[in-house]
């Protein structure tokens, strides 16, 4: 699991870095699109500094900003650096004392060391990173490419029963299974269904692998034909510890930025277990999601 930067925790980080970054008198505060610009407007607010905003494309070493060039002393902020790139670029096209600040750097693998930082050597995920994990953009970075927005739009993990399905109850698998099995083949599904796209979206369902076929056969009979499936390996128990962690990790692995769950437990320590997803409990009856955080 990444360790998750919240928007709360990216706050702190930034405000312990304040007392020395206003001993250094920036005149402005500015924010490297995309990820800079939240710390960087934290930083303006703490600092009571104005807020310019500047551009660095990786593949042309180009610098443009986003209105007139700030003059003065700048605090120049990033949310990171992971291989020192983009902050190095930015700053050698300038003219005028610099800062460099970011919530966090990766001392192994960056090539810049900002001024003002906090080390972190695990990997770490931000919520305006969420889409950077989804599988299109993770299939361009291998490539080389750079982050596109394109290639980021949400990818949504998918309870299956009690979502797409009326979910039977435990008591009748123990007393009939084959019956059971049976009955649940011939559902139909619910009118109303969560919102996704279908080539940005798996369902991570608790149902056992042994079940996948007859899955994939009812979701193709009721048009979801060429959902991803993600079934429960044998080695996983049914218990709600194991099939929520399972869950967790499975949406990770997947790259989904959402997961929706229709069982509100599993909801929560699905929440916890992985802070980078958004999580929300689905409610068949009101046909509606709520979003869950925990800790």
């Amino acid at each position: 699991m990444p360790h998750f930067i919240g928007y709360d925790q990216a706050e702190r980080m930034v405000a312990a870095l304040m007392d020395r970054a206003a001993a250094w008198h920036p005149d402005v505060v500015v924010g490297i699109v995309r990820g800079g610009l939240v710390p960087a407007t934290m930083a303006a607010s703490m600092l009571a500094r104005p807020l310019a905003m500047v551009v660095w494309d990786s593949k042309t070493g180009q610098v443009n900003w986003l209105g007139p060039k700030p003059a003065g002393r700048l605090l120049v902020v990033d949310d990171c650096c992971a291989t020192g790139a983009t902050m190095r670029g930015v700053l050698a096209s300038l003219d005028q004392p610099a800062l460099s600040l970011t919530i966090v750097h990766d001392p192994e693998t960056s090539g810049y060391i900002p001024d003002l930082s906090h080390p972190m050597r695990e990997f770490f995920r931000l919520p305006w990173e969420r889409g950077e994990a989804t599988p299109a953009a993770r299939a361009r970075r291998t490539l080389g490419e750079p982050a596109d927005m394109a290639y980021e739009a949400p990818f949504v993990g998918l309870d299956l029963d009690g979502v797409f399905l009326p979910d039977i109850p435990l008591a009748e698998y123990d007393a009939d299974l084959a019956a059971a099995l049976e009955r649940r083949h011939g559902l139909l599904p619910f009118l109303n269904l969560p919102a996704f796209a279908s080539e940005r979206a798996v369902v991570i369902t608790g149902r056992p692998a042994g079940d996948q076929a007859l899955t994939e056969a009812w979701l193709a009979r009721h048009g979801h034909g060429g959902l991803h499936v993600q079934s429960r390996p044998a080695d996983i128990g049914n218990d709600l510890a194991s099939v929520t962690r399972y869950k967790a990790e499975a949406a990770t692995r997947w790259g989904c930025t959402h997961y929706v769950e229709s069982v509100a437990e599993q909801a929560i320590r699905i929440a916890a277990l992985a802070p980078h997803l958004v999580v929300s409990w689905w409610s068949a009856s009101d046909a509606r999601g709520w979003i869950v955080g925990a800790a």
